[in-house]
């Protein structure tokens, strides 16, 4: 069937149809819209019946794969064994990432000849802003390459802005007007919140592209290199460090934090994935995606966390922070982070 081809009436065929989802006035993503009904015409074969779905007019789905439903067979009174329903994933090949809009859904049926409208309704188109990319070039619709796992679980780019509880905490545990270290600094998010406080604070960084960034932003920084295991300050240079989602970074903890305690005269806080939440989210099968991220060499529980950094550091206290926005079903917030606060 070519796009422009004349849709005829259903009642033409005397036949029956249901359009199950989406139900009309139902918010969909463009480019993930899941239609599913059922459809069945006196005297045409459903064997070759062509299912297809358009949006405003153009075609964004359709399926030739009928299958079984009881319900309909049982309503419909058919012989055992003839296919109904239908379902099909159709996608909106420009959507506007700015605004959801009102569009219209048409699902049409043909058995090679003349096509028929069977149904017809409204829902609201919402962008799900994938351009956005906000785990990297990895699950867009368009993309054939088959993934392996070094394609999904990948490293994000430099985030040149702070979490805004992440900040807060650090302000809080931080003596005021303290020389810092901000050990794997990236691309510097804390270093300007922090010098506005007063804090004389130098990134550490191991990452070239990280060197850029904070060059750019001219930010105080050395560069450090991740093989020598030794980090480019005196002893005791610094009053206190953060290390904020660093430490399930590093091969060798042990060895970091040797150095990272060698480097300060009192107090670092660190903030890594809390991997208790995972199994609290096993029955709506949700893994944080971030707690699983590629490049991920170690895995914390607070009894973890504390025992890690109780080998180097005189007093440590470990809590949790940053709510989901999924809860389970007994609706208890849980938090995806833990923030240790470690003192020499």
């Amino acid at each position: 069937m070519s796009d422009d081809a004349e849709l005829h009436s259903w009642e033409k065929l005397a036949g029956s149809s249901s359009i199950d989802a989406p139900q009309p006035g139902a918010s969909v993503y463009g480019e993930a819209v899941s239609i599913s009904g059922w459809v069945f015409a006196p005297d045409r074969n459903p064997l070759q019946c062509h299912i297809r779905a358009s949006l405003d007019g153009a075609v964004i789905g359709e399926t030739r794969a009928l299958f079984v439903r009881k319900d309909v067979s049982d309503a419909l009174q058919l012989p055992a064994g003839v296919p109904t329903a239908f379902r099909l994933l159709g996608r909106v090949a420009h959507v506007d990432d700015e605004m959801p809009r009102l569009a219209v859904v048409a699902v049409s049926a043909s058995w090679g000849e003349e096509e028929y409208e069977i149904g017809k309704f409204t829902v609201r188109l919402v962008p799900a802003r994938l351009s956005a990319k906000p785990y990297g070039d990895v699950v867009h619709p368009d993309r054939t390459k088959l993934l392996r796992r070094d394609d999904i679980y990948g490293s994000g780019p430099p985030v040149t802005e702070p979490g805004g509880e992440t900040l807060q905490l650090i302000r809080e545990y931080l003596l005021p007007h303290t020389s810092v270290l901000d050990v794997g600094c990236g691309a510097g998010a804390y270093g300007p919140p922090l010098i506005a406080d007063g804090h004389k604070w130098l990134g550490l960084e191991v990452n070239p592209v990280c060197w850029e960034l904070l060059s750019e932003r001219n930010l105080p920084f050395r560069s450090s290199a991740e093989s020598s295991g030794k980090f480019p300050c005196a002893d005791g240079e610094f009053d206190d460090a953060i290390c904020i989602e660093v430490l399930e970074h590093i091969s060798e903890p042990d060895e970091f934090l040797e150095e990272l305690a060698r480097s300060t005269r009192y107090r670092t806080v660190f903030s890594v994935p809390n991997m208790e939440v995972i199994p609290y989210f096993s029955e709506a099968q949700v893994v944080p995606w971030h707690l699983l991220e590629g490049d991920h060499k170690n895995f914390f529980t607070r009894s973890g966390l504390r025992e890690l950094l109780a080998r180097h550091y005189r007093r440590v206290e470990v809590f949790s922070y940053a709510e989901h926005p999924l809860r389970p079903a007994e609706d208890i917030p849980l938090h995806i982070h833990l923030f240790a606060i470690a003192d020499k």
